[in-house]
């Protein structure tokens, strides 16, 4: 799984729309995740997750901190470039952040994303689609000229 948290920014944009395709207008912060330990920081999250289980669905989480999904300050070594959106319109001129070490969560925590759904409920699924969110990923693009930088050695 990958985990994005995404930034626009609202010093020179007035939304999230407006930011879009625009140079210097969306960062997103990438982690990989992985099965091991409960992460007590994303617990918020996962424990909600029932209540949106289906497309369409909200839920205000009390009190959530998302600088608790970042690595331990000693294991901050990330990768930056100018990329793009990875959903249509898959507009370039975002800044990805991309963390070398993953996020590590509980199996239990992983499966409550993966009880998610790409549809509102009672909904005709479309022929061949079971409904559940996953393998939703763009394919890996090419290169191209882009420059990736690394915040370590």
């Amino acid at each position: 799984m990958e985990l994005h948290l995404i930034h626009w920014n609202s010093t020179l944009f007035g939304s999230i729309d407006e930011a879009v395709g625009k140079p210097h207008g969306i960062a997103i912060i990438a982690l990989f995740v992985q099965i091991g330990k409960e992460h007590v920081g994303l617990k918020a999250v996962t424990e909600i997750l029932q209540d949106i289980q289906y497309k369409g669905k909200t839920k205000t989480i009390p009190c959530f901190n998302p600088n608790t999904l970042l690595p331990d300050p000693l294991l901050r070594d990330y990768w930056v470039y100018e990329g793009s959106l990875t959903i249509p319109p898959c507009s370039e001129g975002v800044t990805w952040i991309l963390f070398r070490y993953p996020l590590t969560i509980s199996q239990l925590q992983i499966e409550e994303f993966r009880r998610l759904r790409t549809h509102v409920k009672g909904a005709e699924l479309v022929e061949g689609c079971d409904g559940i969110l996953g393998d939703n990923f763009r394919p890996t693009q090419p290169l191209s000229d882009r420059v990736i930088r690394a915040a370590f050695q």
